[in-house]
C-alpha cells in the first residue's frame, strides 16, 4: 500500500482589530463642565438683564411700567397720618421716603403677619383721572393695602417679579376718580421705595 503523505497547509492567523482605548481627561472634562455652568449663569444673567424677558408675563403687559422705571423719579415723603397726604399721580414715577411702622397711624390695621425686623411704612394718595384698572408697582418686597370709602380695596389681581431687577411686585385695583384713596405702605426694609400707577394692561 502507497501511503501519501499528507500536506499540511500553514494557518494564517489574522490580527484581530481591538478598538482604540480612550482615557477621560480630568483637566479637559472639568473645562467642559465649567464651560456649561458659565453659558447657563451668563444665559440667566442676560435674562435678568433684559427688561423684555425677565420683567414680562402672560397677562401681564409691563411696558409702561419697564419705560417709567427707566425715567427719572420725583421724590416725595410718606406720611404718618392721614394729614397732607402726597398725592401719587398716573404715569409718574416716584421715590417714596418711608418711616418707622411704628410711628405710622394707618387708616385701617391690615392682618399681616410681619416678618421684618423694623419694618418701615408710609401713607400716600393716589390721584386718577377717570375710573378704570389701575397697577401699582414696586421695586421692594412689601404690603400694599388701597383705602377707600368702603375700607380696604380688594385687588384685582397681583404678581411678583423675581427675575426683574427694574420691580419686584405689581397690584391692579378697580380705581373710581371721584373717591379718595390712600395707599398704605407696610413691611418694607428700604426707606426709600419706588413706586408707579399705570393703567392696568393685560
Amino acid at each position: 500500500m502507497t501511503v501519501h503523505p499528507m500536506t499540511v497547509h500553514p494557518m494564517t492567523v489574522h490580527p484581530m482589530k481591538l478598538p482604540p482605548t480612550t482615557f477621560p481627561s480630568l483637566p479637559r472634562s472639568r473645562a467642559s463642565i465649567l464651560g456649561v455652568l458659565l453659558l447657563v449663569l451668563g444665559c440667566g444673567a442676560a435674562l435678568a438683564d433684559d427688561p423684555a424677558g425677565s420683567c414680562q408675563s402672560t397677562g401681564w403687559d409691563m411696558q409702561s411700567e419697564i419705560a417709567a422705571f427707566k425715567s427719572t423719579a420725583e421724590n416725595v415723603p410718606a406720611a404718618v397720618t392721614q394729614v397732607n397726604l402726597a398725592p401719587l399721580e398716573v404715569n409718574v414715577l416716584y421715590v417714596v421716603k418711608l418711616h418707622p411702622q411704628t410711628d405710622v397711624h394707618y387708616l385701617i390695621t391690615a392682618d399681616h403677619k410681619s416678618l421684618v425686623h423694623s419694618p418701615l411704612g408710609g401713607l400716600v394718595a393716589l390721584v386718577v383721572p377717570k375710573d378704570g384698572e389701575y397697577r401699582i408697582t414696586v421695586d421692594s418686597p412689601l404690603w400694599m393695602d388701597v383705602v377707600g370709602p368702603a375700607g380696604v380695596l380688594k385687588p384685582t389681581a397681583y404678581t411678583g417679579w423675581h427675575e426683574c431687577r427694574l420691580f419686584r411686585k405689581s397690584i391692579d385695583y378697580a380705581l373710581t376718580a371721584a373717591d379718595p384713596w390712600v395707599l398704605q405702605i407696610s413691611e418694607a426694609t428700604p426707606e426709600l421705595v419706588r413706586v408707579v400707577v399705570e393703567p392696568a394692561l393685560h
